[in-house]
């Protein structure tokens, strides 16, 4: 017998966040549909994970509607959380975006937090991040957050990168940090994450999600946003140094350009850390300069933001593998140690050059689940994507009993739309698909054929 996993979609009939009622009344309808209220207890710890990303869109003509996960959305998660919790437990509002992140900029958050201080004992905002830059004149100056607090997970053999030989996962990097951090958490059975212990010490996570096109994973959907309960960027591998014919996967082919790029960015990361600024801030003109030329060179993409990318999608797995399977004191165990609801904002959501640079893609849907595999299969197939495709989705069926994600369900969607409702992925018609815009780099071969 195939076990059915329910992604509720409800077309809210709105594309504005001005319609707050109307968004309210359609995050209700969602949750009610994934019978989420039965997951929910009073006296529980209950982490609410938006997707917080960044306070600006780097697509200047944008605006931050499609960036991260809006207030008129989060709102009435946390109305339905006080609700069942009936005054008691802790509500906790947390992520970790991007380095640069002015945490204080996101939009409407703390006067959500004002609002229900006197409906629950305990709510509080959190930044996550115990690493926060400030960007001046091209360098990042980085200062630790005291208050961010973490434990260092070893996945050791369940780690998707457990295996690999030495020499690839010294070329694992994240952009803009030092490359001599990561590799020393990533290498034989030394397979570390640095967990959030608010992530850890929750018994529900409620994973909101705001669903767009990604340039290094293809979309962003649940299994991405749990990437924000990782509190040190430097143990998160988002590509591997130098072109695929190299043993890399941050572009295709060999490229001469490329790999002095490559090069003097680790050095210009190195100094930044050092805090040599004056001359991280002279590397900048040949790396713009060698930018310029490779642009002239045809589609040749940077830093793993493409298709080809073998990196990310196996760090979205062990970081999901982390959240759901270690205990408080950060020992995976062999059980599921929280539950997961999951709450998509799809009013406006984002297509192209995402994450950072998304633009609007107006939807004016609410999505839920409780199992992040067939959520992610669900969204993406009404973006238009095959997420077939996706290596992010694809891995997690790769590994059933010990640390399984998927858990061998399939997704059936429920919904207040009769060309959704009781259907899975595989008989939706072309008609019901949203066809986004991917990014540059999955251009041709994401898209759902």
């Amino acid at each position: 017998m195939i076990n059915q996993s329910i992604v509720s979609l409800v077309n809210a009939g709105t594309t504005s966040y001005e319609d707050k009622d109307t968004i309210r009344l359609a995050v209700i309808e969602a949750l009610d549909r994934i019978n989420a209220s039965e997951l929910l207890h009073p006296g529980q710890t209950v982490l609410i994970k938006p997707n917080l990303v960044s306070d600006v869109n780097y697509n200047k003509q944008a605006g931050t509607d499609c960036l991260y996960t809006q207030p008129e959305v989060i709102d009435p998660v946390v109305e339905y959380v006080c609700r069942a919790l009936k005054g008691t437990g802790t509500i906790i509002i947390g992520d970790a975006p991007v380095q640069e992140c002015n945490f204080e900029r996101i939009r409407g958050i703390r006067e959500i937090i004002e609002k229900y201080q006197k409906r629950i004992t305990d709510i509080k905002l959190l930044d996550f991040r115990e690493l926060v830059s400030v960007v001046d004149n091209g360098v990042h100056k980085a200062k630790i957050n005291k208050d961010a607090k973490g434990k260092i997970i070893n996945l050791g053999r369940d780690s998707a990168f457990y295996g690999e030989n030495d020499g690839t996962l010294e070329k694992l990097r994240i952009t803009n940090y030092d490359p001599r951090i990561l590799p020393k958490h990533h290498k034989g059975e030394i397979q570390e994450y640095y967990i959030s212990e608010y992530a850890l010490k929750a018994d529900v996570i409620i994973n909101m999600p705001k669903p767009k096109a990604h340039r290094k994973a293809g979309m962003t959907g649940a299994l991405k946003n749990f990437i924000g309960v990782n509190i040190r960027k430097e143990f998160l591998p988002h590509h591997t140094l130098g072109s695929v014919e190299s043993g890399g996967d941050e572009y295709l082919k060999k490229n001469i350009f490329h790999d002095v790029q490559s090069k003097l960015l680790d050095e210009k990361n190195i100094l930044e850390s050092e805090c040599n600024f004056l001359y991280a801030r002279m590397l900048r003109y040949p790396i713009r300069a060698l930018s310029a030329v490779i642009r002239l060179m045809g589609p040749s993409y940077s830093e793993g933001s493409w298709y080809g990318n073998d990196t990310i999608s196996r760090t979205i797995l062990d970081v999901n593998r982390a959240v759901l399977y270690a205990n408080k004191d950060g020992i995976i165990c062999d059980t599921p140690q929280r539950k997961i609801i999951i709450l998509a904002d799809m009013i406006i959501s984002g297509e192209g050059e995402g994450p950072l640079m998304p633009s609007p893609k107006p939807v004016g849907m609410i999505l839920a689940g409780t199992n992040p595999v067939c959520f992610d299969e669900v969204v993406s197939t009404i973006m238009g994507f095959d997420f077939k495709k996706i290596p992010a989705i694809t891995r997690t069926r790769d590994k059933k009993g010990r640390l399984a994600l998927g858990n061998g369900e399939v997704a059936v969607i429920s919904s207040n739309s009769s060309k959704y409702n009781g259907k899975s992925t595989d008989v939706l018609r072309e008609s019901d698909l949203l066809y986004f815009k991917p990014s540059s780099g999955w251009k041709g071969h994401i898209e759902k054929l």
